[in-house]
């Protein structure tokens, strides 16, 4: 019983944490843990390199104390002084030694020191792509949110609703301008209506006459010009027929008139 509500206490536990699990933040923690290493590491490669020069100055401190006495040695047996060059022999001796061992430390820390070198840049690669892969997920994670709320407005939202809004509101307006010209037409004077009506009438009736004058004074105008010439052609006739015949002549002239 115990170890089902552990379990279950744990599923809990575990869901809430992946629910506040941000990518970003997580990806920024992991870049800078990281981060932190790396300096940890440049540190200490730091020291290691400045052990390392400390024995390198002590190794060849000691060598040129052994070289030193080394000479002095040798200017006590060109003085035929044999005590004197044992004792720089022994000095010469303990420098020497310990130059060798300090030459071996040096080998050892200089191995050492290329090491954590050679691991610093591996560590530091690490880092840059690390650094380059976390701004890459974190504009992808920026991203896919942006897409899914922009997908839960889309899916909250209906154009249906609101076309079938517009439908309603665009009909009672339609109903409104009905209502509104209905209004206007019931509340006009008819009497003055039928006077308009009148007017506009006696105006085409007053065009209607200005159009039949002026056929008429062009249809005049055409008669008379008709009658000049056959008067023109009939000149020589006239003038040798007598007053009958001037009567026949105009009694034609008139015909000719009424058939055209």
């Amino acid at each position: 019983m115990f170890d089902r509500l552990a379990q279950i206490i744990r599923a809990a536990f575990n869901q809430i944490l992946g629910k506040a699990e941000n990518p970003a933040m997580m990806l920024e923690q992991t870049y800078n843990d990281l981060n932190n290493n790396v300096i940890q590491v440049r540190q200490a490669v730091a020291q290691a390199i400045a052990s390392e020069k400390q024995l390198e100055l002590l190794m060849q401190k000691n060598k040129d104390q052994a070289a030193t006495w080394q000479n002095r040695a040798a200017m006590a047996v060109q003085q035929n002084n044999d005590e004197l060059a044992r004792q720089a022999l022994q000095r010469k001796q303990q420098f020497a030694q310990t130059a060798a061992d300090l030459e071996a430390q040096y080998k050892q820390q200089k191995a050492n020191t290329d090491n954590l070198r050679q691991r610093l840049v591996e560590l530091e690669s690490e880092l840059n792509k690390t650094n380059a892969k976390k701004n890459m997920l974190i504009a992808r994670d920026k991203a896919a949110q942006a897409t899914m709320k922009a997908n839960e407005v889309l899916s909250r939202t209906s154009t249906n609703g609101a076309l079938n809004v517009i439908d309603r509101m665009e009909q009672k307006i339609q109903d409104k301008e009905a209502r509104s010209a209905a209004l206007a037409e019931l509340s006009g004077d008819s009497l003055e209506k039928q006077f308009k009506n009148f007017e506009g009438q006696a105006d085409l009736e007053m065009e209607l006459m200005a159009l039949k004058g002026s056929l008429g004074k062009t249809s005049e105008q055409d008669n008379k010009i008709l009658l000049k010439e056959t008067q023109a052609e009939k000149e020589p006739v006239l003038l040798e027929a007598d007053n009958q015949d001037v009567s026949i002549d105009a009694q034609e002239v008139r015909e000719l008139k009424t058939n055209d």
